[in-house]
């Protein structure tokens, strides 16, 4: 009753009789009566809000799950492996299962020419002007005029900015008396990429420019016993969606098979995810008759129809006679979803589009929705559209906490009301009796003067 400070001394007049103590256990009473079930209603109701975000939360996470499992993206992954060390292999999902049998004579190679060697990087190379004219086999050309006063490095930097990207140039230190070189090598590699330098007059032989190891010539290998040549060691039109990088010679092998380990996990994931909403929906949907506890959804009926409604979906689904058992997902005695991956691995490995059929769906034997899409579709229905039956819950329990706490405020300030207006009341009757025990003092002591002065 801090409120009505200003009645410091309510209950001196009635001895203690009309007090705050007295006033706080009447409203105590009241408040027992007209506000803590209110407050146990708000805390219900707080308890639902938080139970059902927890809920959602695990809805969303299952709902990721059967996601995953409704796309073709995941049927479509591959998985490379690859034995020996004379070639890469990479493929694009989708890619169809095949074997790669690579047996390299030599990998494609750049053009490379080096020039006798000259002692200093402003060495000149030639007496007289000329032309010196670089070309490729392909066909690809380009000249330079030179004189007497051209050096090795200015003729390095007039190829790099006529050569058009063809091919590039640069001076190399080998070391020695006279340490440096001028280096010319093609940009591409393959056959049609070799040099030829040649020359009006005497430069070229002034050059004296000579092929560094085996010169530009194009890959040759094998696949699958079938000749094959590129000027390229990067082979992307031998097989759709597969690339192939040469690295030296040799053999080895490729097998592009369906990455059935991922579809694997994302199985798992479904089945840890259904486990994990199913036991948070049992246990708060649940009344134990011993104890006489009832779980915080207990009751509710658009939580209670959730677990039968996704039951329904994975259970009774069925495409070509199959059901999920078929793949080796069952419930056990818990109510809990189990994997016996044998089961699963023999149909993924033997009948791969079956399972895609099945789980998927959309296909060419199977047009219908696969289990997935239908569940994944459904679990949206169920907690997403704004008109879903979590989405209207969530609205009726915000509404009614709000509601709830409108009336605890209404409530309160009745009461507030009311026991200050009887503090005020207390107050004018304890100051009467105050009065009155005053006037009954004054006349004791007049009643027993009288009777001393008798005596």
């Amino acid at each position: 009753m801090s409120d009505l400070g200003g009645l410091s001394s309510l209950g001196l007049g009635s001895d203690g009789a009309l007090s705050y103590d007295t006033i706080d256990k009447l409203k105590k009473v009241d408040q027992d009566a007209m506000i803590k079930p209110i407050d146990n209603r708000i805390e219900t109701t707080q308890n639902r809000q938080k139970a059902l975000d927890s809920l959602t939360m695990l809805l969303a996470s299952f709902k990721s799950s059967t996601s995953a499992l409704s796309y073709d993206s995941l049927y479509s992954k591959i998985n490379v492996d690859t034995t020996g060390n004379s070639a890469t292999v990479t493929a694009e999902d989708g890619v169809k299962s095949q074997n790669i049998n690579l047996d390299v004579t030599n990998i494609a190679t750049n053009d490379v020419k080096e020039s006798k060697s000259f002692d200093k990087t402003n060495s000149t190379f030639t007496n007289s002007a000329d032309t010196l004219k670089f070309e490729l086999a392909g066909g690809k050309s380009f000249s330079i005029d030179v004189d007497e006063n051209t050096t090795i490095s200015q003729l390095a930097e007039d190829i790099n900015n006529n050569s058009n990207g063809t091919m590039t140039a640069s001076i190399l230190n080998v070391g020695g008396d006279n340490p440096y070189k001028l280096i010319v090598k093609s940009t591409d590699t393959g056959a049609d990429n070799a040099i030829t330098i040649s020359s009006e007059g005497t430069a070229d032989d002034d050059l004296d420019m000579t092929t560094v190891g085996n010169g530009a010539q194009d890959a040759k290998f094998t696949y699958n016993g079938v000749s094959i040549t590129r000027s390229s060691n990067d082979v992307t039109d031998l097989i759709k969606g597969v690339t192939i990088k040469l690295v030296n010679s040799g053999t080895t092998t490729a097998k592009i098979a369906q990455d059935t380990e991922s579809i694997k996990d994302e199985i798992n994931s479904f089945i840890s995810s259904y486990n994990n909403l199913i036991d948070n929906l049992s246990s708060n949907t649940k009344f134990d008759s011993t104890t006489g506890k009832a779980g915080v959804f207990q009751g509710v009926s658009q939580i209670r129809g959730i677990k039968s409604e996704i039951n329904n979906g994975i259970f009774n689904f069925s495409e070509g006679g199959k059901t999920i058992a078929d793949f080796g997902i069952t419930l056990n005695s818990a109510g809990h979803l189990e994997l016996d991956e044998t089961i699963l691995d023999a149909k993924l490995q033997n009948d791969s589009n079956g399972v895609k059929d099945f789980f998927m769906g959309g296909t060419k034997t199977n047009q219908e929705d696969g289990m997935f899409v239908k569940l994944n579709d459904n679990l949206g229905s169920i907690f997403m559209k704004s008109n879903s039956e979590l989405k209207l819950y969530k609205n009726y329990l915000d509404a009614s906490l709000q509601n709830l706490k409108d009336q605890k405020e209404t409530q309160t300030k009745k009461l507030d009301a009311k026991y200050e207006i009887m503090a005020k009341r207390f107050a004018s009757y304890d100051s009467v009796i105050s009065n009155y025990n005053i006037s009954y003092q004054s006349l004791q002591m007049q009643i027993d003067s009288l009777a001393n002065t008798k005596k």
